[in-house]
């Protein structure tokens, strides 16, 4: 049997979350899924109305006009929010300004496939996109659609889009997928340009330029290598990307974990979900919705947030000695007078009164570090993204811990939460603080590993003073209502399939408000007060 191996340009993004393993599989159109699990009520897949409207209008001959006008009619059922982000971005691509250098461009419905025919494999290489041609046919444009602002891309996508189409042949989507590309016409370009567009403000930025003999210099030097690592990976690095892989009933890469969340699912489909993700959710099922798909968001922190990421981003640098404690003298310093004051960790800069109540924290961390005066510590890992499969509820749950480690063969979890309240604003931190709720389940279901449930810390810093609250997962109560408190946040989430909005307060602070068609406006409290008023 002749092999298949397929290689789309998207895949050679640089991401370190991306799994080596799960990529192979993708790569293989003639590996079937294990275990194969329902779709969703909702199309998640954003390009799609976009992708058609666009083919419309540039193959049907349709009016711009009437195409918009029945939008939302476009492909399978989605969200009204993504619907609103359709219409935009169709509207904003059809918009854009693109440099034609003196050459007519029009549009191309097939892909460029460049493939190679082996006595045992059939390499395929394409890149999934517009496409347009120069009416001689010397000159091909490839142009990456981005939901945000256009920006640059890996070496290694660029590399593969342009081979594609400087050496690839027209070929329609093969039906099924697992069938080769059946390529016919025209093979190759004179020349060939790649764009990145930003479907949010239509803006272009240019990857390549170049002529058929730059590309193959290019790709082997950029891509040769690339292609075949896809095509042979092994490690396995699981996360966000597991419920997208064909492979994840089966996978070693996430931890085990039936009955995590304490809900079902019957035949529900494969989600996945963090606790910020359930967080979202209590806000708003729009919100939440709308920021898994990756709808481009608005600036969504406050001052206070940006303080404690930057508390949380100096720790984590810290911490990185693996076991090293924090001293006074390696902590940003109080400065005087307070508009000189300013430091970044990360991408998180804080200045003024921020930046001097930053530093106040950190300074009182060094007291409460926990390498401080430690006995043996070892397995030390700084905000790493475990990944657990509930096959009960279907969810694959993803958290990032602050700092877990062994301690003399126990497990320690902690959190670190900032604040510049005095006092506790809260009863039970299993209840205001679902993370650790989580973190007791894990630890007593012996989710880390090898090694005993020892603790959950959570580390409060505030300017004043710090504080540890300390809670044993090996106590019966504890645990049920850590396991209460899952399911009562997971419940609502895991039966929801349609993800409707709840406008109201919240609205006015939501990053994506812009797409939501049920955002009451800025005007909130007035439309309020005269609600109340009547």
């Amino acid at each position: 049997m002749v092999d298949l191996v397929r290689v789309g340009a998207g895949a050679a993004r640089d991401a370190d979350a991306t799994c080596p393993t799960s990529l192979r599989w993708k790569a293989q159109p003639l590996s079937r899924a294990v275990g194969r699990f329902p779709k969703e009520q909702l199309d998640d897949f954003v390009l799609r109305p976009v992708m058609e409207v666009l083919d419309r209008v540039e193959f049907s001959g349709e009016s711009s006009d009437d195409v918009f006008s029945t939008v939302h009619d476009v492909g399978g059922l989605a969200h009204p929010g993504v619907t609103r982000f359709a219409d935009h971005a169709a509207r904003t691509y059809l918009a854009a300004e693109f440099s034609s250098a003196g050459h007519s461009m029009r549009p191309v419905r097939e892909l460029w496939v460049a493939q190679r025919v082996l006595p045992s494999v059939v390499w395929e290489l394409y890149a999934w996109g517009r496409r347009y041609e120069s009416v001689d046919g010397g000159l091909r444009e490839f142009r990456f659609l981005r939901l945000g602002a256009a920006r640059e891309r890996s070496r290694g996508e660029v590399a593969i889009a342009a081979y594609a189409a400087a050496f690839g042949t027209p070929a329609e989507f093969p039906d099924p997928w697992s069938e080769p590309f059946r390529p016919s016409g025209r093979t190759g370009a004179e020349r060939v340009r790649v764009l990145d567009v930003g479907l949010v403000d239509g803006s272009v930025t240019p990857l390549f330029d170049g002529t058929a003999g730059e590309v193959e210099a290019y790709f082997a030097e950029h891509g040769r290598a690339r292609v075949v690592e896809i095509a042979r990976g092994e490690d396995v690095v699981p996360g966000f990307g597991c419920g997208d892989c064909k492979r994840v009933a089966v996978c070693r890469g996430p931890v085990r974990m039936p009955g995590l969340l304490g809900v079902e699912s019957g035949q529900g489909s494969l989600r996945t979900v963090s606790i910020s993700g359930l967080r979202y959710y209590r806000t708003c099922p729009a919100q939440a919705y709308l920021r898994t798909v990756h709808l481009p968001r608005t600036y969504e922190y406050s001052p206070e947030a940006e303080l404690g990421h930057a508390v949380h981003a100096w720790l984590e640098a810290a911490h990185r000695g693996q076991g090293t404690a924090c001293r006074p003298d390696t902590m940003p310093p109080v400065t005087t007078p307070v508009a000189d004051a300013a430091w970044s960790a990360g991408k998180w800069r804080v200045e003024g009164e921020f930046a001097n109540l930053g530093a106040r924290m950190l300074g009182h961390h060094v007291e409460i570090c926990p390498f401080r005066d430690a006995p043996a510590i070892d397995s030390v890992q700084v905000e790493p993204q475990l990944t657990f499969f509930d096959t009960v509820a279907r969810a694959v749950v993803v958290a990032k811990p602050d700092l877990i480690y062994r301690e003399c063969g126990h497990w320690v979890w902690r959190e670190l939460k900032t604040t510049q309240k005095t006092k506790r604003y809260y009863t039970d931190p299993l209840e205001e603080f679902p993370q650790l709720a989580l973190a007791v389940s894990v630890l007593a279901a012996g989710g880390l590993g090898p090694g005993g449930a020892g603790r959950i810390e959570l580390e409060i810093l505030r300017p004043s003073g710090a504080e540890i609250v300390v809670i044993d997962p090996t106590d019966d109560e504890r645990v049920q209502t850590a396991r209460r408190v899952l399911r009562e946040w997971a419940g609502p989430w895991r039966s929801d399939h349609t993800f409707e909005a709840r406008p109201g307060r919240n609205c006015r602070g939501c990053p994506v408000s812009v797409w939501c068609p049920s955002y009451p406006g800025p005007d909130l409290d007035e439309k309020e007060d005269e609600t109340g008023a009547a």
